[in-house]
């Protein structure tokens, strides 16, 4: 018989809580794991245009629910989840996937550490079966968006409590914990941080820093003005494509996600790096593959390559009209600038350590490439690309 487990995801639209969802109605771990799903959303989406499994028996019941601002007073949006989330004092499970972006680092901070705490006030309020929150941090928690880094890989969760002073103002994550730790202290809801680096996926209603909806775009974008079999540079330096990195698709970091919250036993107030491999790779490995499902041919960085070259949103934007000749919907990103930047400024080694997650007992690998490839075929599938 199934468990009463009533799942929230909020930031279901997103790159990694829509593969959340995606996951939770395939069903993963099993028919019995979750009855309910409510999805959380603030821009409007259509069900029909998410891309989820459809309705079917073993699978938990989906309550898509639009216009909840995370951002609203805690009356509002305490008022906002009484009237819109139906079983609200039955949650068990919350997967919190929501960041708002500030140029500001430090006021970024301070935004997102006010909408965490809203969302757990709010559930602890309504469910006395609230049991766990899952949330992802971030290869920035280890110092990453210093120049060269802050440590040396592999990088080890125990890294994220010895950050400069300095630094640790401008990082959500350290601040998400202490808070996290306080509210449910003597209480029975736990925590979990999950830490990847790049993550690879689809979301339906465009998507902030997704990497392989830049690059799809980029690369179809290229063939249809290079045609197939072109040869396309990584938009990098020579350092950008050797250094050694982990990837981890959505779906990887999803399931790490569900499993971690049905096991507060092992994954209870701890940080684990995720991936979809413990073998780092490089771009040197990777960017042949990508350009290859679009039919071309990448190669190495020009010997000349250099910030200030035209980067793939640049060539994107001078050839929009071949996008809209083609009657693509387009893939709607925000942060691409910093996207643009990825192979010019992340050029050393951070690849991440998966020993305190293998030795937790989740021991899932998969080979990246097939991360960007499931991605791809996605975009292709909701006419994002051709």
């Amino acid at each position: 018989m199934a468990q009463s487990n009533h799942a929230l995801v909020i930031g279901s639209s997103g790159l990694i809580g829509w593969a959340v969802v995606n996951q939770l109605l395939q069903p993963y771990p099993s028919p019995s794991a979750f009855t309910k799903v409510t999805a959380l959303v603030n821009r409007p989406l259509k069900l029909e245009d998410a891309f989820w499994p459809e309705p079917a028996e073993g699978r938990p019941k989906l309550n898509l629910v639009s216009g909840v601002n995370l951002l609203s007073s805690d009356d509002e949006f305490s008022k906002l989840l009484e009237e819109k989330v139906a079983d609200v004092g039955n949650i068990t499970h919350v997967f919190y996937f929501a960041f708002k972006q500030n140029d500001d680092s430090e006021k970024e901070v301070q935004i997102n550490i006010g909408m965490m705490r809203r969302v757990v006030r709010a559930i602890k309020s309504f469910s006395p079966t609230f049991k766990s929150i899952v949330y992802p941090g971030g290869t920035r928690g280890y110092g990453i968006y210093r120049p060269g880094g802050i440590f040396t890989p592999p990088l080890t969760e125990s890294m994220a409590d010895n950050l400069p002073e300095d630094y640790l103002k401008t990082v959500a994550y350290p601040h998400f914990r202490s808070l996290l730790s306080k509210e449910s202290e003597n209480k029975k809801w736990t925590w979990t941080e999950l830490c990847p680096d790049t993550v690879v996926g689809f979301a339906p209603n465009g998507s902030g820093w997704s990497l392989a909806a830049h690059w799809a775009t980029y690369l179809f974008t290229y063939r249809l003005v290079h045609g197939e079999g072109a040869e396309v540079p990584y938009p990098g330096t020579v350092a950008g494509y050797e250094c050694l990195c982990t990837e981890t698709n959505s779906s990887t970091l999803a399931r790490v996600a569900i499993h971690a919250s049905l096991h507060p036993e092992i994954f209870s107030g701890k940080i684990f790096n995720v991936a979809d491999s413990a073998t780092p790779g490089s771009m040197r490995d990777r960017w042949p593959q990508i350009t290859k499902w679009f039919g071309l041919k990448g190669v190495p960085p020009l010997a000349t390559s250099s910030p200030a070259d035209p980067k793939p949103g640049d060539f994107i934007r001078e050839h929009k009209g071949k996008l809209e000749e083609a009657g693509v919907k387009g893939v709607d990103i925000w942060h691409s600038a910093q996207l643009d930047s990825y192979g010019y400024w992340l050029v050393f080694d951070r690849q991440l350590s998966l020993k305190r997650l293998r030795e937790a007992g989740f021991e899932e690998e998969r080979k990246p490439e097939e991360g960007w490839w499931e991605a791809f075929e996605m975009f292709k599938k909701a006419g994002m690309i051709l």
